[in-house]
This record gives structure tokens, C-alpha cells and sequence, in this order.
């Protein structure tokens, strides 16, 4: 799978020494010098690309979430059943996680600090919603609301990703893990 970010030279350097700090220790317990020593330039250095980290992790954070809607859009365009678009969905969470844990990791980790500086027209549950509409309006999925079913969704797709690192022991691969999540899906909402 391509690289998320398109960046070069040492602001591709601070934002990969960033992401993998955020997500081994949380973003609180990293601090500017970390990622600057972490990506091996100078705090000025950061300082010229960033106004500060959380300018920075919220321009990751964004730039993230911009791509994995894009993607989600190009499904959303498919000419698919509801709930197989939502499978792809999965699939193409699953896909990302395993082509690049740590940014995923770390937008999983810190979108509650940041959600609200999303525009709507960035928030990838608003496309998950029209998909599920789509699905109750072609009667492929029963009426319910549309909300709960997004909550219950989403949970279903991202909890097993945020703790993946914690219970990969006793939970089965990724791809197998994926499988089963596109299942539970069709059941929930078939």
C-alpha cells in the first residue's frame, strides 16, 4: 500500500519520529525535544515546519484522516450493496492498519483530542452514515437509528485495531481478524 504522506527530507523525518513516539507512548508523554532527537535534527529545526506539537499532531492527525476519506469515498462510489461497501470498508481499515500501524495507531489514539477540528466534509463517519441510509432506503438493511448503528459499526471495525497491540497474542492475525469483522458486520446488519 502507498505511503500516507507525500512529504520529504526532514519534515517527512519529524513526522515519522512523531508518529512513532505518539504511538508507543501516548502523546502526552512525549515532548518536542523527544521528537526532535527521535527524527535527529534540532528543536529549531522542528520549529521551522511546526509552530509546536500540537500544531504538528493536529497537521498529521488531518492529513491522515484527509487520506483515509478519500479512500473511503472512492467505495462510497461503488456501484455495491450498502453493506458490501462497508465490508470494503473494513477491509480497507484492516489493509491501513497493517501497511502503517503506527499512523493509524495515532489517529486512533488522539482523535478525541482533535475530532472537532474536523470539518464535516473530513469526518469519514458522515460517509459511513450515508452508506447505511443508502442501505435502509434500498431496504438491504432494517431501519434503525442511523446513529446507533454507526456507534455499534465503528466499534465493531476500530476497537479491535486500538487494541490490537495489547491482546495480538490472543487475538487471531490481522487478515484472519479482518475476515471476522466483515462477518460480524454482515450479520449485524444484514
Amino acid at each position: 500500500m502507498e505511503n500516507i504522506f507525500s512529504h520529504h527530507g526532514k519534515k517527512e523525518d519529524i513526522i515519522n519520529a512523531s508518529i512513532k513516539l505518539f504511538a508507543e507512548k501516548g502523546y502526552d508523554a512525549v515532548s518536542v525535544r523527544d521528537i526532535s532527537k527521535e527524527a535527529g535534527v534540532t528543536e529549531a529545526a522542528l520549529y521551522k515546519h511546526f509552530k509546536g506539537k500540537e500544531d504538528m499532531s493536529l497537521s498529521i492527525f488531518k492529513e491522515i484522516i484527509r487520506e483515509y476519506y478519500s479512500r473511503i469515498i472512492s467505495i462510497k462510489e461503488l456501484n455495491l450493496p450498502a453493506i458490501e461497501k462497508l465490508c470494503r470498508i473494513v477491509a480497507l481499515t484492516f489493509d491501513l492498519y497493517e501497511a502503517h500501524p503506527s499512523e493509524i495507531r495515532f489517529a486512533l489514539i488522539t482523535q478525541h483530542r482533535f475530532w472537532d477540528s474536523l470539518t464535516d466534509e473530513l469526518k469519514p463517519h458522515l460517509l459511513i452514515r450515508s452508506i447505511i441510509e443508502e442501505g435502509m432506503d434500498t431496504g438491504e438493511i432494517p431501519r434503525e437509528e442511523v446513529y446507533l448503528l454507526i456507534t455499534v459499526y465503528s466499534g465493531l471495525m476500530l476497537e479491535p485495531l486500538a487494541q490490537y497491540p495489547y491482546f495480538y497474542d490472543a487475538l487471531p492475525p490481522l487478515q484472519e481478524l479482518k475476515v471476522r469483522i466483515m462477518s460480524k458486520v454482515r450479520k449485524l446488519l444484514g
